[in-house]
């Protein structure tokens, strides 16, 4: 009676309502209590434990860098004095650093550079670079072994720090030096291996750049915190403070590598109060007690709920034996969330028969569309086994139920589109649906092409399967193909030269465009050939202009042979010009292939009664290599090769000149 007055009192009349009155009412005494132990729990204590926990773990950090760094400089001082080395046999010096680069994965590159300042071996890049402006080979001449602060690599552009030696021959005279590049990511791995569970450590050099990787940012992202700056002005720090990512931590630091980086230890003050987190158990245990005092008087409750639950359970029941025309009746005493509850039971029982009867009408649509459609309509399951097929597609592919149905349908498709349809499967299941062209074989043997619309359904593994509507599309792609053939006789004759029957001019400019792009984005060297036939002019005044023509053909043949013979391409530029492009070719390799169609042209002997040079056709050739980068342009590769034909030209002709642009030395 008492509670009855109290529920009327607080006005609840639902189930709903007193099950929450009672628990909130029992969650209330359980906090209570519970909250008792963590008067007993000092946050100082916490602290301290913290403190000293940072500490030891920096302190292991301090010493596992420097014995890192030592090792790291011990290695390359070891190959610095093998007899090899100091006899500076280069073969063997190249044998000695290659296996020891492939031996120590840490190191990014191992070099030698002598002792004019250009490295002669290099494991992992380019040679004959000036290094005598760095700090490290300054040392080096020094008599020192040299680790450098953190450096961004010019050709990886990634950053990394370098261990260098100083290499002496048996009579104590200076050879320059061995030098190790690591990347900063070794050092993330190293410290990584000895890393607290409970905290961060992390390295920053005096910039505030980051040397590893942590949750304040990426290697080369700089930081801006309370005990960076404590740090740099060697004050301690003892209080919380906010990090680069937000986090309020606790944290503590060293200096290692003769005070150029920082060691940084931080524990967030979540970890620190984590004991508490475990008087939140305790106190859960508590609210589990409190639960089973309140699932008591739920019990009694929900007795008083028992009738109109049992008029659901019935009402449950006939819906299970399709009695879709059963109501409940409702009772003034039942709480009003099953008032609701039977008229939505009501309801849902009105629409249930009303679906019934247009999910029967809509089947019998869809069966009239299938049976009468020219598309062919499939189902598979999530394998791509066929579960169904419509009488369209029997009568496409000619094959019977048996022959198809429980067959994989990869089985029946061409291999050489195989993968583009496994492709199509995985966009099918990330996006829910694809569309997949595709030759398909009947049952006579032969392919046709197909396109299918397909589209997945089921929320789950098991209830997966694919709705796959296809379309005979052959006839289309026979179309399709006849016009792609005559795009491709197109596009050769309008990139071919009428009369050498080698690329032309047009060609050149795009092809040149696409080798420069693809030279600034790989750094790479690309060189050009420019050319044309000494007094060409007086062969066509002496032999004719169909002489000249034959001339031009022999000469373009094989210019375009010997192109081909070292991967380069052969253009007539236009009159009796022509260019050679050479990707990835330094100026060396460009000269020997610019002497190699001299001589060619030469072999061929064609008289020339006018030329004032010989008796038979010459050519002459001028040469330049790039490096290109975006501040320069393809108009000035073509014009410095243009100037080098054109002192070809005032050395005598019949020759080769060259000239190579000045570009930034990489690191």
């Amino acid at each position: 009676m008492l509670l009855n007055n109290i529920f009327n009192q607080l006005g609840i009349s639902s189930f709903k309502g007193r099950l929450r009155f009672w628990f909130l009412c029992f969650i209330a005494l359980m906090v209570l209590f519970a909250s008792i132990p963590f008067i007993f729990f000092g946050k100082q204590e916490k602290l301290e434990d913290a403190n000293v926990s940072i500490e030891k773990t920096i302190e292991l950090q301090q010493v596992v860098i420097n014995y890192w760094l030592q090792e790291r400089i011990s290695d390359v001082k070891s190959i610095s004095e093998l007899p090899s080395v100091k006899a500076l046999d280069l073969e063997q010096m190249k044998e000695v650093l290659e296996a020891f680069d492939k031996n120590h994965s840490e190191f990014g590159m191992i070099l030698y550079v002598n002792e004019d300042g250009i490295s002669q071996i290099n494991t992992k890049s380019t040679t004959e670079i000036d290094l005598s402006d760095r700090e490290y080979f300054k040392e080096a001449k020094k008599g020192n072994s040299f680790i450098t602060g953190v450096l961004i690599g010019r050709q990886t552009n990634s950053p990394i720090i370098i261990f260098s030696n100083p290499i002496y021959d048996s009579n104590g005279n200076f050879k320059g030096l061995i030098a190790g590049q690591v990347p900063l990511l070794t050092i993330t791995d190293v410290m990584n291996q000895f890393q607290d569970e409970s905290s961060e450590t992390y390295l920053v050099d005096r910039s505030g750049m980051l040397i590893t990787k942590s949750r304040q940012g990426e290697i080369g992202e700089y930081i801006d915190t309370e005990i960076f700056e404590e740090a740099l002005a060697e004050n301690p720090i003892t209080n919380f403070y906010n990090t680069q990512n937000g986090e309020k931590v606790l944290g503590n630091y060293r200096w290692v590598h003769n005070n150029q980086w920082l060691i940084i230890g931080e524990i967030t003050e979540s970890k620190i109060f984590e004991p508490f987190y475990r008087m939140a158990l305790m106190l859960s245990l508590v609210v589990l007690f409190a639960i089973l005092i309140g699932y008591t008087l739920m019990v009694w409750v929900s007795n008083q709920a028992e009738a109109p639950i049992r008029k659901v359970l019935e009402g449950t029941r006939k819906i299970g034996e399709r009695k879709f025309n059963f109501r409940l009746e409702k009772c003034k005493k039942d709480p009003i969330e099953f008032k609701e509850l039977f008229d939505n039971f009501n309801n849902m029982n009105e629409i249930i028969e009303s679906y019934i009867i247009s999910l029967k009408e809509s089947e019998d649509k869809f069966r009239t569309i299938v049976n009468y459609s020219s598309d062919m309509i499939t189902i598979h399951n999530s394998t791509g086994k066929y579960l169904y097929v419509s009488p369209a597609g029997k009568e496409i592919l000619q094959y019977e139920d048996k022959e198809i149905i429980g067959y994989d349908s990869y089985y029946f498709i061409h291999p050489d589109d195989l993968e583009l349809v496994k492709q199509k499967h995985d966009t099918l299941l990330k996006e829910g649906y694809a569309v997949s062209t595709y030759r398909i074989r009947r049952k006579n043997g032969e392919y046709i092409w197909f396109e299918s619309s397909i589209k997945l359904q089921g929320k789950t593994p098991e209830e997966t399967h694919l709705i796959v509507i296809s379309r005979n599309i052959t006839e289309r792609k026979m179309v399709e193909q006849k016009l792609q053939e005559a795009n491709n006789v197109l596009l050769e004759l309008s990139t071919k030269d009428g009369l050498t029957g080698i690329w032309n001019r047009r060609a050149f400019d795009e092809r040149l465009e696409l080798e420069w792009n693809r030279a600034i984005r790989n750094s790479s060297a690309l060189s050009l050939i420019m050319l044309d036939i000494d007094y060409f002019k007086k062969f066509n005044d002496t032999y004719g202009h169909q002489a000249g023509d034959d001339c031009l053909r022999e000469v373009a043949n094989i210019i375009e042979l010997t192109a081909k013979g070292s991967n380069d391409i052969a253009f007539r530029y236009g009159g009796e010009e022509f260019s050679v492009i050479l990707p990835t070719t330094d100026l060396a390799d460009a000269e020997l292939v610019a002497e190699s169609i001299r001589k060619a042209i030469d072999s061929l002997n064609i008289p020339h009664s006018g030329s004032v040079i010989s008796k038979c056709v010459t050519i002459s050739l001028g040469v330049n290599t790039m490096i290109p980068t975006e501040s320069q342009s393809i108009d000035q590769l073509i014009a410095k090769a243009d100037k080098a034909l054109y002192q070809a030209k005032q050395d005598g002709r019949n020759c080769v000149r060259s000239t190579v642009s000045l570009i930034s030395k990489p690191n």
